[in-house]
């Protein structure tokens, strides 16, 4: 049965709130002393797996962070929802999700401020760090040609959604016409190769990697919708952001320093991948790096927004001028 995406957006945003909810009392006082005295503010965040993750690790490797007054405890995760709940609950000071998973939440009630933007897609579409990607011997080459089969994505009601809904409608599809299936990003090119999926959506390093395994880029999922587009967000709850406001302006510096390096440097970045993402020499000098521009962009969001409302993701537009602060 095929993904509705509106009773699906309505039943992952239910099950949220009442998931964030149960969690009791947020501890939204961050450790190390909230950087007073000279000490480091320590936050706890969770970002995406792959290049989302890396900017992060580098940010904290390259003293960005302790230079604005922060020292960031990372992990790993999914992204989309799956890190909401564990941020309204207080076990996550910061969130790197995307913005789509987060408009969700906010649309239903939940407490979500958004600090600072996270990963962006290239201006140029050869660099976009997503790709559509289908296995080395099938016969689909382009999006129009999937319709009814399984493709895979990361997390379920995120920008997938919106990315990928707005190819179908361009190839004249319904943006519901494919069955999105959840996978993680390391486990994609296997389900393509063995047919399990007849697509999906990978990011950087993953794209590169299941280039060397044949796999075949039939499109541009974020650079199609918009070139520049913003994918990523760091969000924290509101009742953080009120509580600790020292250590947000801390973060959202920390993000603005190492976006402002990698754009003036990527070289560097890119000679640094192999140690922050575990990635060999000759993968890293192939990856597609993302773009990072620190703040919010207030144009994707509000074209993602419209197309959620359009896809029935929300039932009306959020306040970005609530939501966003940073």
């Amino acid at each position: 049965m095929k993904t509705s995406f509106r009773s699906a957006a309505a039943m992952s945003a239910a099950a949220l709130l009442m998931t964030a909810c149960g969690g009791g009392e947020s501890e939204s006082a961050p450790s190390g002393g909230g950087g007073e005295d000279g000490e480091l503010a320590t936050l706890t965040v969770a970002d995406t797996n792959g290049a989302p993750l890396y900017f992060l690790t580098y940010a904290q490797q390259e003293g960005f962070c302790e230079d604005a007054g922060v020292e960031l405890d990372i992990t790993a995760s999914s992204g989309g929802a799956t890190v909401i709940p564990q941020l309204v609950s207080g076990d996550l000071d910061v969130a790197g999700s995307n913005v789509v998973s987060v408009l969700i939440g906010a649309s239903q009630g939940l407490p979500l401020r958004m600090i600072a933007g996270g990963t962006s897609t290239s201006e140029e579409t050869e660099q976009d760090f997503s790709a559509l990607m289908v296995a080395p011997d099938s016969t689909v080459t382009d999006i129009s040609q999937l319709e009814g089969q399984r493709v895979a994505v990361n997390t379920l009601r995120n920008i997938n959604d919106i990315v990928l809904g707005a190819m179908l409608e361009e190839a004249g599809l319904s943006y519901d016409s494919v069955e999105f299936v959840e996978l993680p990003f390391p486990d994609m090119a296997a389900a393509v190769e063995s047919g399990d999926v007849a697509a999906a959506l990978l990011i950087e390093p993953f794209v590169s990697l299941a280039e060397e395994s044949g796999l075949k880029i039939i499109g541009r999922p974020y650079s199609a919708l918009k070139p520049g587009l913003q994918i990523g967000t760091y969000v924290v709850s509101e009742q953080f952001a009120q509580e600790n406001p020292d250590a947000v302006e801390a973060f959202q510096e920390c993000v603005q320093a190492a976006a402002d390096s990698i754009r003036e440097d990527p070289d560097a970045f890119r000679a640094a991948l192999p140690e922050i993402g575990d990635l060999a020499p000759e993968l890293a000098e192939k990856v597609r790096i993302n773009l990072w521009q620190g703040g919010s962009d207030e144009e994707s969001l509000e074209l993602v927004q419209d197309l959620m409302v359009e896809y029935g993701l929300i039932e009306e537009p959020v306040d970005l001028d609530e939501v966003v602060i940073g």
